[in-house]
């Protein structure tokens, strides 16, 4: 009798947070019901998200034969609370090595892929490093990694990813703009890099309804007939809330203007941003569990899609992009992040207008029909595109 291909994927991301759930989640049950491929996942879980989440996620993974191993993620003090983390790691994976060994060790990012580096060289376990975007210099450009101790650890990375892509025998690259990077500058055969843009749940991500616009915006207090704008996400760091805000400036309405502010950071840091720019218009906080996020996009009319251009920018795949999209609203952004000015042209401008990083004057009037915009997303973004891409990309790697 054939046995299925086993795969351990790790990821210092929890499953029990919403990127957890979207973007490892999704795609590995799938895979797991589809291709019956044998996987176990190795994951990192912040005390909080795992003791308000762990059920749903046992819910899910009861509908498959994924098998969880929850890991406990320390945040401090820094860099000690990694190595612990990576030391509790390798000593699951030795554990689970021991019962019966993976043909492929899946990791994601770069922290993961120290362990699955160290897995093919003791194991000999095919190595896929999914690399996410390019995290150190997304650290670095942020300001986080901005401490003289940081350096070296920097440097470090960035040896540990020309390792990555010279022993890997795949590497995923979120962009085109990020694939070429690798094959130009890292001599890394284009046939071993492959693409996939962060994936859309449309179970999640529902389509347009009236009916949850009016609510959404009756718990507002804000007018049926306002021009809403909305901002979903991380602030600060690589996410300038200064930069939001000019953004949103730009945007010329024919009626009232309102912006929403759909994120779990501290608000001050928009309220700070928002009175140093004078912006007058009225700003409305909330907060959303995964599931529920779609609610809010409906009571918009337009999206904010915003990182600090930087080297790491070309990494960036806007998962708020297919988000918005799916929920029948458009988008405006600046150029040169990620492959936003691909998809652009792709689409022929239809949702998604770009603007110069000076955030010259935009218009409240980009292409905006919902049944189109939602055509496109599920045309680009649809998870059952990431689930063919993984089980093919398993599939070779054994052949």
């Amino acid at each position: 009798m054939v046995k299925n291909p086993r795969i351990l994927y790790l990821a210092y991301d929890g499953l029990t947070e919403p990127l957890g759930q979207s973007q490892i989640l999704a795609y590995l049950s799938r895979i797991n019901r589809e291709s019956g491929f044998e996987i176990s996942i190795i994951s990192f879980e912040k005390t909080e998200g795992f003791a308000a989440n762990e059920g749903r996620v046992r819910e899910i993974l009861s509908t498959t034969s994924i098998q969880w191993h929850p890991l406990v993620y320390h945040k401090s003090p820094p860099v000690l609370s990694t190595i612990t983390d990576l030391r509790a790691g390798w000593k699951k994976i030795k554990e689970l090595y021991k019962k019966e060994p993976f043909d492929i060790v899946h990791c994601r990012s770069y922290i993961s892929a120290l362990l699955g580096q160290k897995a093919k060289k003791k194991y000999g376990s095919k190595f896929i490093f999914d690399m996410r975007g390019w995290w150190p210099d997304e650290k670095k450009e942020s300001g986080l990694w901005g401490n003289p101790i940081f350096k070296p650890i920097y440097r470090y990375f960035k040896e540990k990813e020309r390792q990555y892509f010279a022993q890997s025998d795949f590497t995923v690259s979120l962009t085109y703009a990020g694939q070429k990077e690798i094959v130009e500058r890292f001599h890394k055969e284009k046939s071993k890099v492959g693409v996939i843009p962060t994936c859309v749940d449309f179970d999640v991500f529902k389509p347009f309804s009236q009916e949850t616009r009016d609510k959404v915006r009756l718990d507002f207090n804000i007018p049926s007939n306002a021009f809403v704008v909305i901002y979903s996400g991380s602030i600060g760091a690589n996410y300038p809330p200064k930069d939001i805000l000019k953004l949103y400036q730009s945007i010329t309405a024919a009626s009232e203007k309102h912006l929403i502010i759909l994120s779990r950071k501290d608000h001050s840091l928009i309220l700070n941003a928002a009175a140093e720019l004078g912006v007058t218009e009225k700003i409305h906080f909330a907060s959303a569990t995964y599931n529920n996020v779609h609610q809010y996009l409906h009571a918009a009319d337009l999206g904010i899609i915003l990182y600090k251009l930087a080297f790491s920018t070309i990494g960036r795949s806007p998962t708020k992009l297919g988000e918005y999209w799916a929920c029948g609203i458009p988008a405006v952004s600046i150029k040169g992040i990620g492959d936003l000015d691909f998809i652009q042209e792709k689409f022929k401008g239809v949702g998604l207008q770009l603007v110069d990083p000076t955030f010259e004057s935009s218009s409240d009037s980009v292409y905006c029909d919902k049944e189109i915009l939602r055509k496109n997303s599920i045309e680009y973004f649809d998870i059952k595109n990431g689930v063919s891409f993984y089980t093919g990309v398993y599939k070779a790697i054994l052949a």
